[in-house]
């Protein structure tokens, strides 16, 4: 046969000159038509052309000839795996491991098979065995690294990266991969050194710049992402997902009141870019359009304090307009289930564990009349704790998964009558599966409070306090107003208050805003200095952004109001760490007077603070996202502290501060009517008959 004219194919195989190899192995086989080696080379020239059905033909006859042959075994598995039949390609690589147990390639082969079957630990197993062949096996470790960041273990994720970077300082992929796992366990600065230097060896790599800018956002530099997006479009004009992370581009805190309408504009435009993309370029793949949709939401759109249905329509549309390309068989009407024996309801969040969505929503699952009701909870988050488990426990059915496909498959083959999502908005894969029809009654509710602009959601269920009654017009789903907040929510749990004592309370007033800086904006910030003008022992107390530059933005915001004033903000407020919530329920009792926040009122935490007793100023906003904080008050019959004008919340507070009898009337009507907020079964009655009207 000749060493010669093999290793010449050889050399043609892997510069990628297939064609000539191929040429000169089949003339081979000609002359050796017996000959396993060959029909393997040829089928592994067929498998570098993407030509996977002939190569298994080849893999196939190899094995024939030769049955011992372990790299047969492990080529036509490699196929099998691309070809993702990924059962037979694990007999297969078993096979040939069962040939030859020191055949490192098949052992790491096989890691990746079992991978994408989510059989994690026989996986890690076999990279292992594949580096203990082969000690410096870079591909392995690099792959160890992926299973790992995948189970939420990023120590070992980036122990298993360095590793690989530490044989092979070029490993581009492993920088990005490593940039990750850092992001992912909170170290983002690191995070974005490993993006840079995986830019720096690779300056067209399109997912580091993509991942630098994903970086720079979190931490609020949203124009040095932007600036990643545009150099990630500059090297691939028709990359759809840096389009798509461009699009959903946002200030965290905003630097000035024009900034909004800016970037109100250019989501807009964005929505433009991508349509136009998908009309010149029409041939996405699947991964493609999926990659781009799971990239972002348009979360911080909402905190503008804007009327959003027009936008958000928009936006659905162009989500839809993707689905319909990956999923036509779930955007038809599916038809109601005949006379049920049970209603079947599914509930679908991002968000069953310890958070704010659980908190308001979790009575709507527990307390649903199971006498007639099978209850279905599908959560597509990765973290489990111990409402989660609760939620599991007291749940006909509970499925957890975060790959779409895998959830639209279980919904569907559960054929419910009615499916229910807590939170569309927040977490990318909520939208992408609100987008679809998989259940005859969709519907939408306010554990993010804001119209989904879906066709496929056709109701939407808030509260009869919070909305007006103009305030369909707000939506694109038709609005249901359930009785008063809407939601059966528990007593808070305030057994355990961690008290600091922060600072010195003698003579002075404690004002605390109790939600998010991003929900703040800049046409809201003279409040504090009008408050502090009237009361000048008043001190402002807020929770710190994410990161030190979210609170300096904020900060510098409101000190150039002051300082015109010759006052220094900093004298006169005080940024407490993020912490855990029996620390920030301490902060709550420690505090004198809550300020709501304007146009995004707070909701668990004005619930909180009640249970606390403490007294809470509110001006009730256009939507019933900036109104939560108006309905609890009423509940309480307490009218003297919900304004109607920016002036009368400015003389509320202070008369607060000032007028200790106004002051304890108030908490006295707390303490006498805060047990109406809480257990209140009725909104849940509602919603059961709701449901069964539609039904029957």
């Amino acid at each position: 046969m000749g060493n010669i004219n093999i290793k010449k194919i050889l050399d043609y195989f892997k510069s990628g000159k297939f064609e000539i190899a191929k040429k000169e192995t089949a003339l081979l086989i000609k002359k050796f038509p017996n000959n396993y080696f060959l029909y393997n080379l040829f089928g592994a020239i067929l498998a570098g052309q993407k030509k996977l059905d002939e190569a298994v033909i080849y893999f196939e006859k190899s094995i024939q000839i030769f049955p011992d042959y372990a790299n047969a075994y492990n080529n036509l598995a490699g196929v099998l795996t691309d070809q993702k039949k990924y059962n037979k390609a694990i007999e297969y690589f078993q096979k040939a491991i069962q040939i030859n147990p020191k055949l490192s390639e098949a052992h790491h082969n096989l890691g990746r098979a079992l991978s994408e079957v989510e059989r994690y630990d026989e996986a890690i197993n076999n990279y292992n065995q594949a580096i203990k062949i082969k000690p410096n096996y870079v591909k392995a470790y690099y792959n160890l690294g992926d299973v790992y960041r995948t189970l939420n273990d990023f120590e070992n994720a980036i122990s298993c990266y360095e590793k690989a970077i530490q044989i092979n300082p070029d490993y581009v992929d492993a920088h990005n991969n490593l940039g990750v796992a850092f992001e992912k366990s909170g170290e983002d600065q690191k995070a974005i050194g490993c993006y840079k230097k995986a830019i720096q060896i690779n300056p067209d790599y399109v997912n580091a710049h993509n991942n630098l800018g994903m970086a720079f956002e979190k931490s609020g530099e949203d124009q040095k992402a932007i600036g990643c997006y545009e150099k990630a479009i500059h090297i691939e004009p028709n990359n759809l997902t840096s389009h798509w992370l461009s699009m959903n581009t946002f200030p965290i805190v905003y630097k000035n009141l024009n900034e909004i309408d800016l970037y109100r504009k250019r989501f807009e435009d964005g929505i433009k870019k991508i349509n136009q993309l998908l009309d010149t370029k029409s041939q996405y793949t699947k991964k493609q359009m999926i990659d781009a949709m799971f990239s972002s939401t348009n979360f911080y759109l909402h905190y503008q304090g804007s009327n959003d249905l027009k936008l958000q329509t928009k936006y659905g549309k162009l989500i839809e307009r993707l689905t319909q390309k990956i999923y036509p068989q779930f955007h038809k009407k599916r038809k109601k289930n005949k006379a049920p024996k049970y209603i079947k309801i599914g509930f679908i969040s991002a968000f069953f564990i310890d958070h704010s969505v659980s908190k308001t929503h979790k009575n709507w699952i527990f307390k649903l009349d199971q006498k007639f009701i099978k209850k279905f909870v599908y959560y597509v988050g990765e973290r489990f704790d111990h409402t989660t488990n609760t939620i599991k426990e007291r749940v006909d059915n509970f499925y957890n998964h975060t790959d779409v496909d895998h959830l639209i498959n279980q919904i569907s083959k559960d054929n419910l009558d009615v499916l229910i999502y807590l939170d569309i908005g927040m977490n990318p894969k909520m939208q992408i599966l609100g987008s679809l029809r998989l259940a005859p009654i969709q519907c939408n509710t306010w554990g993010h409070p804001i119209t989904s602009g879906l066709k496929n959601i056709d109701y939407f269920f808030s509260s009869q306090l919070m909305e007006k009654r103009d305030s369909q017009k707000n939506y694109s789903e038709k609005l249901i107003n359930l009785p008063g907040i809407g939601i059966d929510y528990n007593h808070a749990d305030i057994s355990n208050i961690k008290k600091t004592n922060v600072l010195n309370k003698f003579n002075k007033t404690f004002y605390f805003n109790l939600q998010s800086l991003f929900k703040l904006l800049p046409q809201d910030d003279h409040i504090y200095l009008d408050i502090l003008k009237k009361n000048p022992n008043s001190c402002f107390w807020f929770i710190q952004g994410k990161n030190t530059l979210i609170t300096s933005i904020l900060k510098g915001r409101i000190s150039k109001l002051f300082k015109k004033e010759g006052l220094s903000f900093e004298k006169y407020s005080y940024f407490h760490p993020r912490c855990q919530e029996d620390e920030f329920l301490g902060l709550i009792e420690q505090s004198d007077i809550i300020l709501d926040s304007f146009n995004w009122s707070g909701c668990n935490s004005s619930l909180e603070a009640i249970s606390l007793n403490k007294p809470i100023v509110t001006l009730p906003g256009a939507f019933m996202r900036g109104r939560h904080t108006y309905s609890f008050l009423k509940v309480l019959n307490i009218e003297e502290t919900i304004t109607k004008t920016k002036r009368e919340y400015v003389k509320i507070a202070i008369k607060l501060a000032n007028d200790n009898i106004f002051k304890n009337s108030v908490i006295n009507k707390i303490k006498k009517n805060k047990n109406k907020l809480f257990n209140d079964e009725k909104p849940i009655r509602f919603l059961e008959e709701f449901l069964k009207k539609q039904l029957y």
